[in-house]
């Protein structure tokens, strides 16, 4: 088996032109390079037409989450809920990196439009005590809830979800009027937009 030394980069990479033939390192570059360039791809894959102006189906609606206490509800309970408010709905996961470092320019943004807008939270962890730790060690604000199926559930099959975190901003009459941005420069671009 290949086993490869704890070198710097620069003589790594001397390492692997001495070591590796030519066709296994062009292969080896190849494959870094489609592996580096896949999260922006992903990023900017379209967004379903049918998105806009729209309001939820039924079967989203009925999508299982539980809030910080452990109660269970649905999707379309926690819209009811804010129904009449604008909502930023940030679907997002304590193992995503984005959604860390993202954090503290969404809560400056949630300072300045928490007149007019509800951030609502909704994580795709699997595990509820990494999403608890998370939500405590960072100081998390707004309303945070947890779908109990992960990342494959109906939420996002029907925003064909390619990335988190994935901003979605809902009107008063909840119909979604912006189905995907990605960071939170976009974000407050749609929402100065949509004032």
């Amino acid at each position: 088996m290949f086993k490869t030394p704890d070198l710097p980069p620069q003589k790594f990479l001397i390492f692997l032109q001495d070591n590796l033939s030519v066709v296994k390192l062009k292969s080896l570059l190849l494959f870094i390079c489609i592996v580096a360039a896949s999260p922006a791809i992903a990023q900017n894959d379209p967004v379903p037409t049918y998105l806009v102006n729209q309001d939820f189906p039924d079967s989203v609606k009925r999508l299982a989450a539980v809030d910080l206490q452990g109660t269970a509800t649905t999707f379309g309970q926690i819209l009811e809920k804010y129904s009449g408010r604008k909502v930023v709905l940030d679907i997002w996961a304590s193992w995503c990196r984005d959604c860390i470092v993202g954090y503290p320019k969404l809560a400056h943004l949630m300072k300045r439009t928490e007149a007019n807008t509800v951030y609502l939270f909704l994580s795709i962890d699997e595990n509820a005590q990494k999403w608890k730790n998370t939500i405590s060690n960072f100081g998390m604000k707004g309303e945070h809830y947890r779908v109990t199926s992960g990342w494959k559930n109906p939420l996002s099959s029907y925003v064909a979800l390619d990335w988190v975190p994935r901003y979605i901003v809902i009107d008063e009459n909840g119909r979604i009027v912006s189905p995907k941005t990605i960071t939170s420069e976009e974000l407050e671009r749609v929402l100065i937009a949509g004032d």
